[in-house]
């Protein structure tokens, strides 16, 4: 499954990206499991094309009145499936084809109802059986967050959530979630070849981020719904010092977002300093920042648009319409250390992703 693209430049960028991740992760499941259908509900043609040119029985899509547990139900009873594997178009960019078939196997080996997802509590894939089972639960699933805590909770099902690692953490949502995977050793032909034409300064940041991993003494700011895992990794790995200001997790989850109940100190001191002020301040306490904005944003009453989001990750001030999200935008491009911007999985899974691509995939294994 993949949303629609957008009309403004950032957008577009970010849709070309999720649709290279989806080319890949089609031709891995075409690796996993070749005798499997495979199934892609989109809603934009040139999607379609691309993804039934790999292989793909396409669903087309309408975004209005969009369900996501009837349409998963709809196409598991087309299917007529006895198990069944479910994947957000841009969920897994690093997954594999040999994890694809451990986690099959893991589910087949199991005579109850079970199911293999990345989250309990918030699923972007999930492998399960007995497909049937999704008809009794559609009511209870608008979006794929809940998936897998419904099936446990409602259905019985036995959840085995996978280790946690970039492969199973990293769901491309912004343009930092791609950006941070360049390099990755897990990237597929199509994402590779998208990131290579990545706009060269952002390039530069991560490249300048990654420099600072295997730097001694210096110190890295992790700002916004980052986590206590995430900075034992990043300890473990490497010798930096490490600034965790971690604020508002959960805040969608809870309803604390469309409540406008979310609170965060770091969004007060900007506001009271000013844009140019506050990465001021940044500079003197940190040599590098992985900031996730969207607290910031939630804390002034909501997020800007999707076009505005993105453009601020990239950099691309004169495509900022908000006032202040544009201001900031230009103080991070013109400041003197390297500072990523994006949501939750800019310091989350990303990060993850980044230290596998500096130090190998066993960096982020617990021990």
């Amino acid at each position: 499954m993949l949303p629609p693209p957008g009309d403004a430049p950032s957008e577009r960028w970010v849709a070309d990206g999720r649709l290279a991740a989806a080319l890949d992760l089609m031709e891995r499941l075409q690796r996993a499991f070749p005798r499997a259908p495979r199934y892609a509900l989109v809603p934009g043609a040139r999607q379609a094309q691309a993804l039934a040119a790999r292989g793909a029985r396409v669903i087309p899509s309408d975004v209005e009145g969009f369900h996501f547990g009837q349409a998963l139900a709809d196409m598991a009873a087309q299917a007529k499936a006895e198990a069944l594997a479910y994947f957000g178009g841009a969920s897994a960019p690093l997954l594999g084809a040999g994890a694809l078939r451990q986690m099959a196997a893991q589910l087949q080996g199991s005579s109850a109802p079970a199911l293999v997802t990345n989250n309990l509590h918030s699923s972007d894939w999930a492998l399960l059986k007995p497909a049937a089972a999704l008809g009794h639960f559609v009511h209870r699933l608008p979006n794929d967050n809940a998936l897998a805590w419904v099936l446990r909770e409602e259905g019985g099902f036995t959840v085995h959530v996978a280790a946690r690692n970039a492969a199973t953490s990293v769901d491309v949502d912004t343009p930092a979630d791609l950006l941070m995977l360049q390099g990755h050793p897990g990237l597929g032909a199509h994402l590779g070849a998208f990131l290579e034409r990545a706009p060269a300064e952002l390039r530069r940041r991560v490249d300048a981020i990654r420099q600072l991993l295997r730097a001694e003494g210096r110190c890295l700011a992790i700002i916004g719904r980052s986590s206590a895992t995430i900075w034992r990794t990043l300890e473990r790995a490497t010798r930096l010092w490490v600034r965790m200001f971690a604020e508002e997790r959960g805040m969608v989850a809870s309803g604390r977002l469309q409540a406008g109940e979310v609170r965060s100190l770091l969004a007060e001191a900007a506001e009271s300093w000013g844009a140019e002020a506050f990465i001021r301040r940044l500079e003197q306490m940190a040599d590098g920042v992985l900031w996730d904005t969207r607290v910031w944003m939630a804390h002034r009453g909501g997020w800007p648009s999707a076009a505005d989001r993105f453009a601020a990750d990239l950099g691309w001030t004169d495509q900022v319409a908000d006032p202040a999200l544009r201001a900031l935008t230009a103080a991070i491009n013109r400041a003197r250390i390297p500072i990523l911007t994006g949501g939750h999985g800019l310091v989350s899974g990303d990060v993850l992703a980044l230290l596998e691509t500096e130090f190998g995939p066993q960096i982020t294994s617990p021990g």
